[in-house]
């Protein structure tokens, strides 16, 4: 008899250490975003006659990711190639693996990532509307101009500029990926599309997505995690009607309704809906949103939409860097140190977001924005490769 409950207890603890070994262990991710400044074909096609890339600006976005080594890298402002008519999904990460093998996967400290997701934006796709009502309707005769760019349903001055990839090295769920580059704006509940300004004809067409919207679920330590992407337009270059600056709140607000899983939603391929309750995300991209920005709708700026939301963490205190508040005060109001891009006139703001479900555990973050007096070699690096700078965010995923 305690032989026989010997015997039972012992294949219980055998069980319970194969059901163990069997269960994931706890995994550290890193996740990153980086706007690299007009990642082009030309640039992209600079190589030597070993194929190592020569683009000094690439070279330096390079050797930045090598540094801080992403799991998860979403690289905006990288073309799309369209100079031969997309016929397959490799067509359209062309781009994203001639950056891998020549830039990426180079030097003593390479990095190669095992997964690429991108899919099609709406830069530089002609709606054969007068969109920016300056009475021409752009055609094919105007790319490479402002008026062509004006009139397509994402801004760019040809097919494919400032678009999006995904570099993953965690397996990323291509068949459940979720694409809203065709939503229409006036779809959208609550939106603000000034139809005076478009008129009712060219409103019923108009794409809500600058770029496009994209879920891409990848899987980390057995647990699945929704990647929300998008690059809004930035909320300038425009007029009374604001229209930019409405249409880069609308494309932020989209995301609320998708964490509510909205059902006026629909994607790509007609499925309606947003995120199942309970699913774990991270929003990340170069929303073109500042905290302090001016414009404000339904009582609050563009991405307070998100920042206050009760489902997203702010990671604004660790993804930070002393870089961004050299000279400069830190802390409230401005934060300064939480800053990601400096323009031409070195007006600093924070742009660049990677924000995590809060159920999601942050151990820390930063943004690459060296000293310039503590590390002048990372500082010019930083300084050649974009106007925006790395943001990152390590996360603890536990099963």
């Amino acid at each position: 008899m305690v032989r026989d409950r010997l015997y039972a207890l012992l294949a219980l603890l055998i069980m319970a250490l194969l059901m163990a070994c069997e269960k994931p262990s706890p995994q550290t991710v890193r996740v990153a975003v980086f706007n690299i400044k007009e990642l082009s074909t030309q640039k992209l096609l600079r190589v030597d006659a070993n194929g190592v890339g020569t683009d000094s600006q690439l070279v330096a976005a390079a050797r930045i990711i090598q540094k801080i080594r992403p799991d998860i890298l979403l690289v905006q402002e990288i073309d799309h190639d369209y100079s031969t008519p997309p016929n397959s999904v490799r067509d359209l990460k062309r781009n994203a693996i001639r950056f891998l093998r020549a830039y990426l996967r180079q030097g003593g400290n390479r990095i190669d990532y095992n997964y690429i997701f991108t899919s099609s934006c709406n830069t530089g796709m002609l709606s054969g509307r007068d969109l920016n009502r300056d009475g021409h309707v752009a055609t094919e005769a105007d790319r490479g101009t402002r008026a062509y760019g004006g009139d397509c349903y994402g801004y760019g001055t040809y097919p494919g500029q400032y678009s999006m990839a995904l570099f993953a090295n965690v397996p990323v769920d291509y068949r459940q990926a979720r694409t809203f580059q065709k939503f229409l704006w006036q779809d959208l509940p609550g939106n603000h599309l000034p139809r005076d300004f478009y008129g009712e004809e060219n409103a019923t067409v108009l794409r809500l997505s600058s770029k496009s919207h994209w879920d891409v679920p990848v899987t980390v330590a057995g647990r699945r995690l929704h990647l929300l992407i998008s690059h809004p337009t930035p909320p300038v270059f425009d007029g009374e009607e604001d229209r930019n600056g409405r249409r880069n709140f609308d494309e932020i607000k989209f995301w609320v309704h998708y964490l509510a899983n909205d059902s006026a939603l629909y994607d790509d391929r007609g499925r309606r809906g947003g995120l199942q309750p309970g699913a774990n995300f991270i929003i990340l991209g170069d929303l073109n949103a500042a905290p302090e920005a001016e414009s404000r709708y339904d009582g609050m700026t563009a991405i307070a939409q998100l920042l206050q939301h009760p489902g997203i963490r702010d990671t604004g205190p660790v993804a930070v860097s002393q870089g961004a508040a050299e000279d400069r005060q830190p802390g409230p109001p401005h934060f300064y140190e939480r800053c990601t891009t400096a323009f031409d006139n070195d007006t600093r703001m924070r742009v660049d977001y990677v924000l995590p479900a809060t159920g999601l555990r942050v151990l820390r973050g930063g943004v690459y924005w060296p000293v310039s007096t503590e590390d002048p070699e990372g500082h010019q690096l930083a300084e050649r490769a974009s106007d925006h700078h790395l943001v990152w965010i390590d996360l603890m995923i536990e099963n």
